[in-house]
């Protein structure tokens, strides 16, 4: 239940279009990869440093992606994701 509402949520924030960085999951509104944000995170990056490099990108939409990719793993977003779009 968590997972299907927090994916619902996460529309507002991430965006997957085939015309869009090949189809890869980015920041909605951006040609950011959410994989970029997910690694960069994973090396240490912090948020004010991400909002230094995006500043076009809300805080907000950052910080919402950082939370749900902690959680669920960009592994099982992309499973997430595909099924979504298969369906």
């Amino acid at each position: 239940m968590l997972q299907l509402i927090m994916t619902k949520k996460l529309n507002k924030y991430i965006s997957i279009n085939p015309r869009v960085v090949g189809g890869e999951p980015v920041i909605s509104g951006t040609r950011i990869p959410v994989e970029r944000v997910y690694n960069l995170i994973k090396q240490g990056e912090s948020v004010e440093k991400l909002k230094e490099n995006y500043p076009d990108v809300s805080s907000k939409k950052i910080q919402y992606v950082i939370a749900y990719l902690m959680k669920a793993g960009l592994d099982e977003f992309k499973k997430t994701q595909k099924i979504q779009i298969a369906s």
